[in-house]
């Protein structure tokens, strides 16, 4: 057998780059199995596709059909970057990650702070390096935005300023993803594709336009692709995500441990389960009432754990359709 890199998947279909060459590859329907006997086992929630960029796997070329091959195993992911659906369902976009860089505008979409908190949240929580990079700098003020993305800076999270258009940050950005497996996300029309285009030249992504009615961007990636850097590494490009459910917490974890900002005040909670809400000797809640901590990332922290009133994306529903299992099983190789 081979061991190679997937750097594609879609629709039952994987691209595996190998030493000796690349394959067009199928599952095997042993390892599907095995997988739906774990997750009897487990009452866990399904996967959308059990393989994607950026997994290392076994393989086994085609007798028959050179270039075409099955892959046997799915080697162990050492990092995974992906969300709980709003149905339910588990999606890993990117495996085998080094960097999260996450990519925002500062106009054109409108900047959001608390998408940044929940994406920076999901990076702790899977053990990921997350890089926050505002893009579209030509559209602002800098100072203005500096001193708005100044509390992230602080709590020690590297902030990088891009414009494509302006050629500034292009250097920075591609200085910290050299022998790097990397993904960009991020919402649609923040320029994640601009962005890649600017710091190789030759990539030739697609780019779209911002919707002026609803200021959201239109989609123009579809599946995840790892793309080989001329300086070294891989960078994925990833499909936009509006919503973001997390994926690595469960429904019962806290999750004030992935905010770096509360942690200092945790063990001085006067209940060790504290749920930093109403609770009475609440360290944290004193920290947000004398300034310590930002009341706009403790709104956050609400927010994401589903103490707050709001949008809540992690779908506690764990129904599953067995019509849903049997499409997805269809054309994986046995």
């Amino acid at each position: 057998m081979l061991e190679g890199i997937v750097i594609s998947a879609q629709g039952g279909s994987y691209a595996v780059q190998a030493e000796q060459g690349d394959f067009q590859c199928a599952l095997r329907h042993h390892v599907v199995e095995a997988e739906e006997r774990r997750r009897s086992e487990t009452n866990d929630m399904p996967y959308v596709d059990l393989v994607a960029a950026g997994d290392r796997v076994q393989m086994e070329p085609s007798d028959s059909d050179q270039g075409r091959g099955y892959i046997e195993e799915i080697l162990e992911r050492k990092t995974r970057f992906g969300r709980t659906r709003m149905d339910g369902w588990r999606q890993v976009i990117v495996g085998n990650l080094d960097l999260l860089l996450i990519v925002f505008a500062a106009r054109q979409p409108q900047l959001k702070l608390r998408m940044i908190d929940r994406f920076l949240v999901t990076a702790e929580a899977s053990g990921l390096i997350p890089v926050i990079i505002i893009n579209k700098m030509d559209l602002v003020a800098f100072d203005d935005l500096k001193s708005q993305m100044a509390l992230y800076e602080d709590l020690g999270y590297k902030v990088i300023y891009t414009s494509t258009l302006a050629d500034t940050g292009i250097d920075d950005v591609r200085q910290i993803m050299g022998d790097q497996i990397s993904a960009f996300v991020g919402s649609s029309g923040v320029g994640k594709s601009s962005l890649l285009n600017a710091i190789q030249p030759g990539l030739s992504l697609r780019v779209g336009e911002v919707d002026e009615r609803r200021h959201k961007g239109q989609h123009t990636t579809t599946t995840v692709t790892l793309l080989p850097l001329a300086f070294g590494g891989y960078v994925a490009d990833t499909p936009g995500v509006r919503t973001l459910g997390l994926l690595d917490i469960d429904e019962e974890q806290a999750i004030d441990v992935f905010f770096p900002d509360l942690r200092p005040y945790l063990p001085s909670c006067q209940y060790r389960s504290c749920r930093h809400s109403q609770e009475p000797g609440c360290a944290v809640q004193a920290a947000v009432k004398s300034g310590q901590i930002d009341s706009g990332r403790y709104d956050s922290y609400l927010r994401l754990s589903g103490l707050k009133e709001g949008r809540f994306e992690r779908n506690i529903d764990k129904k599953s359709s067995k019509t849903k299992n049997r499409e997805r099983r269809r054309g994986y190789a046995r």
